[in-house]
């Protein structure tokens, strides 16, 4: 079982990475709702026919698993209708719209504290009760949950809408920084200037790189060498972006079939270009 879901998270992973190029902001989350959509479909057919071998395998499955896929799929719903509301809300009720979501989170976490601090603490002693098919959860649960079939646990679905709304908060909160972005113009500009840094190639070229960083030991952090971990966050950091899939998208690198490392393989040609250019 762990190989098959290994390789449909990494090509969810690299599907999504390849979708958030799409600029239309409307495109890239219908095309990441169908991609979604498409991936659950193809792990309940698969866990159709599939007999847990003992009940740690089917907890992790329902604990873990199953809210890495639905997750995402809660959370592109909900920004899909956010980016649709922005082609014709104007400031005001966009503000009204982020705010009401906001507290709509908090008041979904206030309700369901036990199990958050129940799953964030890393606890297990009530996953049989909570996380087996015998407590499973019949019939569909509201109109955001069309995939989700009759097997699919209470507490599999309110955790991958813990992980969901976790992700959609830090949009909503984006989004309203962006929406209030022109009332601090007034303020005196800053005497030093900040470059734009971003990422200028996929996610997947980043996660090579960073790995090949690793085990070649080029750097050192207090005199030992950084660890993926220390070089994951330091890339975040510097480019502004996400690697929250790294190990999906490591293992997508790794099942690669034409090439295993395309960037350093570009890295080396275009060094060797350089050096033969200027030993002309």
């Amino acid at each position: 079982m762990q190989e098959v879901i290994q390789q449909l998270q990494a090509n969810l992973a690299m599907g999504l990475e390849e979708t958030s190029l799409i600029p239309d902001p409307i495109q890239r989350c219908d095309r990441s709702v169908k991609l979604i959509s498409r991936a659950i479909d193809e792990l309940k057919s698969f866990m159709a026919s599939y007999r847990f071998q003992n009940p740690a395998e089917e907890i992790h499955y329902f604990k873990t698993v199953c809210p890495s896929f639905y997750s995402k799929h809660f959370y592109f719903i909900k920004v899909f209708d956010i980016e649709l509301l922005k082609c014709s809300a104007g400031k005001k009720n966009l503000h009204w719209k982020y705010d009401h979501d906001l507290r709509e989170i908090e008041l979904f976490f206030n309700q369901n504290s036990d199990l958050c601090k129940y799953y964030y603490g890393s606890l297990t002693y009530l996953d049989e009760q909570l996380f087996t098919r015998r407590n499973s959860h019949q019939g569909v649960i509201d109109y955001l949950s069309p995939v989700i079939d009759a097997n699919l646990t209470l507490a599999t679905y309110k955790v991958s809408w813990i992980l969901a709304n976790q992700d959609y908060r830090h949009y909503l909160e984006n989004e309203l920084k962006r929406l209030d972005a022109p009332l601090a113009d007034t303020r005196e500009p800053s005497s030093v200037s900040k470059d734009e840094v971003r990422l200028g190639s996929s996610k997947s070229y980043l996660v090579e790189e960073i790995v090949a960083l690793q085990l070649a030991e080029l750097i050192y952090v207090n005199g030992r060498p950084a660890t993926l971990a220390w070089l994951t966050e330091k890339a975040e950091e510097l480019l502004h972006t996400d690697l929250k899939e790294f190990r999906s998208l490591d293992y997508a690198n790794r099942s690669r079939k034409k090439e295993m490392t395309p960037l350093l393989s570009v890295m080396i040609k275009k060094y060797i270009d350089r050096a033969n250019r200027l030993n002309k």
